[in-house]
């Protein structure tokens, strides 16, 4: 993958962009289903991961490089799959 120019804080006036999701798990819950979503945003620092639930936020963090975020997705995957979501 190719390094990514990321301006820095102070000089980055464009609005944050939505790009391809890190996963999507899904986990029955009585008679309906739950679907969790972690976005991929961009960040004047890099991108940001937002752990969503039903559009609800869980969790997000701020990551500076490409092996960093998919890090990050991993772990929070690997953990949601622990707790039964596929």
């Amino acid at each position: 993958m190719p390094e990514m120019q990321v301006s820095q804080g102070e000089f980055w006036n464009d609005p944050a962009e939505r790009l391809a999701d890190g996963f999507t798990l899904k986990k029955p819950k009585g008679d309906r289903t739950l679907t969790a979503t972690c976005e991929v945003w961009t960040n004047p620092f890099g991108w940001e991961l937002r752990l969503m639930l039903e559009g609800h936020l869980l969790m997000e963090s701020v990551v500076r490089s490409a092996p960093e975020m998919a890090q990050v997705i991993e772990q929070w995957k690997a953990a949601m799959r622990e707790h039964g979501w596929n």
